[in-house]
């Protein structure tokens, strides 16, 4: 079998798994939330290639919000550090999860970002999606911070490639995090592309990475929200019901996440993913229970 044919297997295989895990994940997610809530998606294009720029405030869970409410499979760039564990690397990289260090992982490392800046070119040219984060760390906060080269680097390269990328600005806006059953909104802004640099040359080189995070700092700004609206009825009773039922789990998993994420911004990371793997369990003791009383 020639390699194009091996890659092209793969390739539907993972869309296959990525499917059905993300309905999983989806309706876990709505166990989780009270309430999520999406605005702009005429902004996201279906069938070209996207670099979705996001704001950062909640760790590796904006990521899985996204992956979770957007229909096309994401490549998200994630921090270096989280590859280090062989298992890690192996798992985050079968779901298409992509490194990308900082100066903070030391300099040795720095030269691994162009292998994944190759990749993500590859993604674009077989008009995929790439998931990047902006301000190039992540705090709890309702502000943006400023943004780092990496998206401009990556825009430029892929038009200067004369790929037709369309840069996405997204923002996920939480009214809490560290509070159980929260409202999520996400709002996606205008598309940024070549035409909204007329004044560059045909090469792009007339484009400056300064040029380039001003327009999407001014395209980003807009879509964060400090107040989010009130979350619908029904989503709310989805919400008490799945208490109800797996309340058990969800206040010592929550107590679990809190003491191992103290002073840090993975709270909302590591309890979604403690649910995500625990609860079926939980609900086959609560079936076969239910089976030997009957």
């Amino acid at each position: 079998m020639r390699e194009g044919e091996i890659l092209s297997l793969f390739n539907v295989r993972f869309l296959m798994v990525y499917k059905y895990l993300r309905y999983y994940a989806k309706f876990i997610l709505r166990l989780f939330t009270r309430n999520i809530q999406i605005n702009g998606l005429e902004n996201f294009p279906k069938d070209k290639p996207v670099l979705l720029a996001s704001t950062h405030p909640n760790s590796f869970f904006d990521a899985i919000v996204q992956a979770c409410m957007l229909e096309r499979p994401l490549h998200p760039l994630a921090r270096g550090d989280a590859f280090k564990n062989p298992l890690a690397d192996k798992f985050l990289s079968s779901i298409n999860m992509m490194p990308i260090f900082r100066i903070s992982e030391g300099k040795e490392n720095m030269g691994k970002n162009d292998e994944t800046f190759n990749r993500s070119l590859k993604v674009f040219q077989k008009n995929g999606v790439v998931l990047i984060f902006s301000e190039g760390i992540c705090v709890h906060q309702k502000e943006l911070l400023p943004l780092k080269k990496g998206t401009s680097r990556m825009a430029l390269q892929s038009w200067q490639l004369g790929i037709d990328l369309m840069v996405v600005p997204i923002a996920n806006n939480y009214n809490s995090f560290s509070k159980f059953g929260k409202n999520i909104t996400i709002n996606i802004g205008k598309p940024i592309t070549t035409s909204d640099f007329p004044a560059a040359s045909n090469s792009m080189e007339g484009i400056y990475p300064t040029d380039f995070n001003k327009l999407l700092t001014e395209r980003l700004k807009p879509l964060i929200d400090p107040n989010l609206p009130k979350p619908k009825w029904y989503w709310q009773l989805f919400y008490g019901l799945g208490w109800l039922i797996n309340f058990p789990v969800y206040l010592s998993l929550a107590a679990l996440a809190k003491s191992k994420t103290r002073r840090t911004v993975f709270y909302d990371s590591v309890l979604y993913g403690l649910i995500l793997f625990t609860l079926p369990f939980y609900w086959l003791i609560i079936g076969l229970i239910a089976w030997w009383l009957s």
